[in-house]
């Protein structure tokens, strides 16, 4: 998902200097797992709003700014046991009855493609990028596409964005409330990864 928004942003944009001599070089970034954040979102049987985080477990991307639909890729890697809405007896129950996380102890999304690129135009601004990919969770493979901003400082880029994810494509029960009152099956995931450049 990243491999787009770093290169381009890093290399790509119109205020990075070292574009001309970099552009066929393979590059490298490594996600930050304490910088970075996952968050969701998800209704309960009482209409409660229920705000739960996820840890990014290791992310990498590489590719060529001449070449990126050819050559970019990207792997985020999240700890489906990481799941935690500070509710300790709610989030044991997450992670073992729905997750199921000792049979799917990780969640994966591999990028596939771009889709759409808007470049800025200013350094103030972010980039707009629509990114697809596929994202394995809950033994389930299921396409994605993700609007995502981005924006860029020194040898870092930012990369925020939402989607809405359902349940049961994921085969993943629905919780509910004495098997009468069930809660959302629309999940709003809410990301923001930072990327650091490599040597």
């Amino acid at each position: 998902m990243l491999i787009y928004i770093l290169l381009a942003v890093a290399l790509g944009a119109p205020f990075a200097p070292s574009v001309s001599s970099a552009q066929g070089e393979l590059l490298r970034f490594r996600l930050l797992p304490k910088e970075s954040q996952i968050l969701t979102q998800i209704s309960d049987p009482f209409g409660k709003t229920v705000i739960g985080e996820f840890t990014l477990r290791e992310g990498e991307a590489r590719g060529r700014i001449i070449d990126l639909k050819g050559t970019g890729w990207v792997r985020l890697v999240i700890d489906a046991a990481s799941y935690n809405s500070n509710i300790g007896l709610r989030d044991q129950d997450v992670q073992e009855n729905y997750l199921e996380v000792k049979d799917y102890p990780l969640i994966v999304f591999t990028s596939s493609g771009i889709e759409d690129m808007r470049e800025p135009r200013s350094p103030e601004e972010a980039w707009q990028l629509m990114v697809r990919g596929v994202l394995e969770l809950h033994g389930v493979k299921r396409e994605l596409r993700l609007a995502v901003k981005v924006t860029h400082q020194g040898r870092r880029v930012t990369a925020a964005g939402s989607t809405k994810i359902s349940l049961k494509d994921f085969n993943i029960a629905v919780p509910t409330l004495f098997f009468f009152f069930p809660s959302g099956d629309q999940a709003e995931v809410k990301f923001r990864f930072v990327g650091e450049q490599q040597p």
